[in-house]
């Protein structure tokens, strides 16, 4: 943590919650845009990836470069995701989030910035870096899962088309 967890836990969390809150209407809106939602996942991650390693990274090296070195792999991590939930139909967006999250504690443990770490660093620093993968993950997945289903009709939940047929 950069500047220390009384300004950047809120620089983090402020902008997750309306993401949480309102994200059917925010992904209703990005899903406007007609690309690839595979391509739309990652295109919206980059932004996300970027601001969340800034706020995590500022000591080692995020202060000096403007785009984040981790990007890449990031990035690619949420191609793979998003291939794996198209892959597998996937349609629970907590689900995998939450699969994710989970995936990115035990990397940052086992092979990322947390190994070596005394225990007391990993319990403090844990659930911060696995909320950082719940913050870059779930709005661009939320692209691929909701960019699945069927449009709804003004006349109620469910029911596409004039016919009524569901």
């Amino acid at each position: 943590m950069v500047f220390g967890i009384f300004i950047d836990v809120p620089l983090l969390v402020a902008p997750f919650f309306p993401m949480f809150v309102w994200r059917k209407k925010i992904l209703k809106q990005i899903l406007r845009i007609r690309i690839p939602p595979l391509v739309l996942c990652v295109l919206i991650a980059i932004p996300l990836i970027t601001f969340e390693e800034q706020i995590d990274c500022m000591p080692s090296w995020c202060g000096r470069v403007l785009i984040p070195p981790t990007l890449p792999f990031l990035a690619v991590e949420i191609a793979f995701l998003g291939g794996l939930v198209v892959w597998l139909h996937a349609k629970n967006l907590f689900r995998v989030t939450l699969g994710f999250a989970i995936y990115g504690l035990a990397f940052e443990l086992l092979v990322g910035g947390l190994v070596g770490a005394p225990l007391i660093v990993d319990v403090l620093l844990g659930p911060w870096v696995f909320f950082g993968y719940v913050f870059i993950s779930m709005l661009p997945i939320g692209v691929i899962i909701e960019g699945r289903r069927p449009l709804t009709s003004a006349s109620g939940p469910g029911v596409v088309g004039a016919s009524g047929g569901v």
